[in-house]
């Protein structure tokens, strides 16, 4: 649950561990790309090639240009 409401409150409803696993690769495409000078596009694609998310998570997962404006670029 601390990554659907980043620890900052108490959820009455059960995790959706789709969000979670989402969360968790977005969260490691984030570090990477604070501290890397690989772009995003790339760090992205490797991060997901290295996971096995479910079909779910992976319909759910921002694309390449919501990922960028996160970041505003």
């Amino acid at each position: 649950n601390v990554y659907i409401c980043g620890g900052k409150c108490e959820h009455e409803h059960a995790a959706v561990p789709e969000l979670i696993e989402v969360q968790q690769i977005r969260q490691q495409i984030k570090q990477r790309v604070l501290n890397e000078l690989t772009p995003i596009w790339a760090v992205s694609d490797e991060e997901m090639s290295k996971t096995c998310m479910s079909s779910t998570a992976i319909a759910i997962f921002p694309t390449i240009d919501e990922t960028c404006k996160h970041f505003n670029y």
